[in-house]
């Protein structure tokens, strides 16, 4: 639906990305070719979605 480098070169911040519709978007935006900054209250949960 989207070009692969709609988001290429920009840089995102996602709060509460290490689950639910914060992980959602952070795969998403990754897709898109955004650099993602994600921040979340379990490490577990933000390793696990950045791997």
């Amino acid at each position: 639906m989207f070009a692969r480098d709609l988001l290429k070169d920009r840089v995102i911040v996602v709060t509460g990305g290490g689950t639910g519709l914060g992980a959602e978007m952070v795969r998403r935006f990754s897709e898109l070719g955004a650099k993602i900054a994600v921040l979340g209250r379990r490490k577990e949960k933000l390793d696990a979605i950045l791997s």
